[in-house]
């Protein structure tokens, strides 16, 4: 891939620094692992003056659970011996917290969020500032800022998936032994600094995008039935309860609204839409942006349909005070309510649905719960699934 030269087309107004390089590139590899589209570059806003980064990612580097963006250290101050190296960042899911080293860096601000440095990065031999002996050299502004770009992405994404956030440079090591050892108290690579500044929210085009060529990818391979999730969570309980598989899912992210017309644009003829309860039973109030910052809505739902049911005042006002759905099943549970109360919101789901695609596609909906599994589901989802489930399961062998 040919280099662009940001200094030619007037992108880079002020120098840039590794820290910027090193926020934009995770910035761009957050978004591309929770929300599976690419950027190109990254705009970063300090005081005064605004700094836009090409990135670029390394495909051959990603997996289903990391990926690998970098973006070159140029027009820097000159003479700066950093200047054109490579400040690679992966960003990858945390499954298991033993396996993050006790050295990676932490931000009391985002409990989700580890920083490590990776090959490349200077590690303090003694006792200096900004790093205690041992510990890597990205300074305190510049490890704010990382922290800010992936803490951005995984706000829209509601923000719960453990990420470790991994900074290299590979040519790190050879650019430090230029440096004067005597005089550095960094050993084995170069330092990640610069000021702090701002990075604008991911946009909900971006996302809508996503899903689009999500559905238009199982469109060109043939594919007209397509099954949605909003994520991974009660992927066993999805399998257990109507036997398919979320490995060919379209993710919605929060945004079934967008899928639900993407689908309608591309042609779809069926649409199965599985989750989690605590997503999905927004839809009964017409919500289509599911993310909690932007609605909610769980209690009420519960509590109004509780009460159409016939529940009593005492039991509505109990829901309300709950904090989970799965503590509002176990209540409607315990007095016997739970399965009107979900056929209730099945049928305002159903209805919020058909409207929403306007009879141009077949669909069904079934909202599950880890403690629970499958709770209910919309009135043509039996149909739906046949057909879905036969175009996903030949989607998966030609995947293989």
């Amino acid at each position: 891939m040919d280099r662009f030269d940001a200094r030619d087309s007037g992108l880079i107004i002020s120098p840039l620094t590794t820290g910027d390089c090193a926020a934009a590139a995770a910035r761009a590899a957050a978004a591309s692992l929770l929300f599976k589209f690419d950027y190109e570059y990254v705009t970063i806003q300090h005081e005064g003056n605004t700094r836009t980064i090409e990135v670029y990612k390394d495909a051959d580097k990603c997996t289903r659970n990391e990926t690998h963006f970098y973006a070159v250290m140029e027009g820097g101050m000159a003479p700066d011996i950093r200047e054109k190296a490579d400040i690679h960042v992966s960003v990858s899911k945390v499954t298991d917290f033993r396996k993050v080293d006790s050295r990676a860096f932490m931000d009391v601000r985002y409990g989700n969020l580890f920083l490590y440095a990776g090959d490349g990065i200077g590690i303090a031999s003694v006792d200096a500032l900004p790093a205690r002996k041992g510990q890597a050299n990205i300074e305190k502004d510049a490890r704010k800022l990382i922290f800010d770009a992936v803490a951005g992405v995984c706000e829209i994404s509601d923000g719960a998936q453990p990420l470790l956030i991994t900074v290299s440079c590979p040519e790190g090591m050879m650019i430090a032994a230029k440096q004067n050892n005597a005089l550095n108290a960094f050993m084995g690579g170069i330092g990640i600094m610069g000021n702090y500044g701002t990075i604008s929210s991911v946009h909900q085009r971006d996302i809508a995008g996503s899903i689009e060529n999500q559905i238009r990818e199982q469109i060109e391979m043939g594919v007209k039935s397509i099954l949605v999730s909003p994520g991974d969570y009660c992927a066993d309980k999805i399998y257990e309860g109507i036997h398919v598989s979320l490995k060919t899912a379209i993710n919605c992210f929060n945004f079934p609204g967008s899928a639900i017309d993407a689908a309608c644009e591309a042609g779809v003829e069926n649409l199965l839409l599985v989750g989690n309860v605590g997503k999905l039973v927004k839809m009964a109030a017409g919500i289509m942006n599911t993310n909690s910052y932007a609605s909610d809505g769980r209690r009420e739902i519960f509590a109004a349909h509780t009460a159409i049911v016939g529940g009593t005042s005492s039991q509505v006002r109990t829901v309300m005070g709950c904090t989970t759905c799965d503590e509002i099943l176990a209540l409607l549970n315990t007095w016997g309510l739970r399965d009107r109360v979900m056929a209730s919101i099945m049928a305002k789901i159903n209805e919020a649905v058909a409207r929403r695609c306007n009879g141009r596609i077949r669909f069904g909906v079934a909202l599950f719960s880890e403690e629970f599994g499958l709770l209910g589901a919309t009135a043509d989802t039996r149909n739906v699934l046949v057909k879905v489930s036969q175009e996903q399961y030949a989607l998966s062998l030609k995947l293989k």
